[in-house]
């Protein structure tokens, strides 16, 4: 008796057979064979690294120039305990010697190229998830809207999410933290993508980011500070660097992961709608009867919800045959 005849054999090879079969086709295969073709975990660490370079001393300066330090911003934002926030301000000068440092010199325009190669390469990423074409600097004025976009949602979080702390607690913004993240990455995609998908397209899209945003935001609330101690303890300062670098790529998994599943699932959802079999209308009989409009009597269609009870012959009663009988009588001397 061969290996393949053996029972377990058999068995593991009906059950590899059935899970091919119920794979083939799935909402997973959809999912995965974009991301496959993208090579999204290296698309993810790249896309971290342009967070990295360009991004976050975009948002330095801009937190400079409010009066707010980066330092601070980034603990609340990533709910980072006294020990790891101790660790990051490290990284971090005062918002004043930034701004000394930026405002009037040659680093104002890298600061300003920085954001527009971040905006630049979330851009590549949702057209390469849409198959989209990339227009390069015809993209330009989205790419400055959307960091204006990006600006004011930090400031709006910022001052409005200690509000909905204190007035709801953890409760209100668990509920406000998912609808916020969809209708931010929603209005990302529409502005990045210059309007080419509509919003209806991209809202699965971004329901999925928005999803699996907070589910990331969630997981790393409970991880990151142990992860930027151990990290710092470990390499030394550099450490911070590098638990900041794995929560970009976080980011960048996120992003790509959520574009890519809400593209699939709005495809499917739209198969399953084209294939429905359509009910076709009721016919229209071809019963006619009489409309009087201005003393003219003209025919017209009866629908078939009404043509058994127009289209019946008239039932003569005995004052119809009475009636039509008196008028032959008094017709018929007039004949002779």
């Amino acid at each position: 008796m061969t290996v393949a005849g053996w029972p377990g054999v058999r068995r593991a090879r009906r059950a590899a057979q059935w899970d091919k079969k119920k794979y083939a086709g799935s909402l997973a295969e959809d999912v995965w064979r974009p991301l496959d073709m993208m090579d999204f975990i290296s698309r993810g660490m790249v896309f971290a690294a342009t967070l990295l370079l360009c991004l976050f001393p975009f948002l330095i300066v801009v937190s400079a120039l409010a009066g707010r330090p980066a330092a601070q911003s980034l603990t609340r934002y990533t709910g980072l305990n006294s020990q790891a926030a101790a660790d990051i301000g490290h990284l971090f000068a005062s918002p004043a010697a930034t701004t000394s440092a930026v405002v009037g010199t040659a680093s104002m325009v890298f600061f300003v190229f920085g954001g527009i190669a971040a905006a630049a390469a979330l851009q590549e990423i949702y057209e390469q998830a849409f198959d989209l074409s990339h227009r390069r600097i015809k993209d330009l004025p989205h790419r400055l809207a959307w960091l204006a976009t990006l600006i004011g949602a930090s400031l709006l979080t910022g001052f409005a999410g200690p509000g909905l702390r204190h007035a709801g607690g953890p409760a209100l913004l668990a509920d406000a933290g998912p609808v916020w993240a969809t209708g931010f990455w929603w209005l990302t995609m529409r502005i990045l993508l210059a309007g080419r998908i509509s919003w209806r397209a991209l809202f699965p899209a971004a329901c999925a980011t928005g999803v699996l945003y907070v589910a990331m935001q969630t997981v790393f609330s409970l991880v990151f500070s142990a992860m930027v101690i151990s990290d710092e303890h470990t390499y030394g300062p550099i450490g911070t660097i590098f638990a900041l670098l794995s929560y970009l790529i976080a980011i960048g998994v996120v992003v790509i992961l959520g574009a890519v599943a809400g593209r699939a699932w709005h495809e499917r959802l739209t198969r399953h709608e084209r294939d429905r079999p359509v009910t076709p209308r009721p016919a229209v009989l071809s019963c006619h009867r009489m409309r009087v409009s201005r003393g003219r009597r003209t025919p017209y269609a009866v629908p078939q919800s009404r043509a058994g009870r127009q289209c019946r012959a008239p039932r003569r009663t005995g004052l119809r045959s009475w009636r039509g009988s008196w008028r032959w009588l008094r017709s018929e001397p007039a004949a002779q």
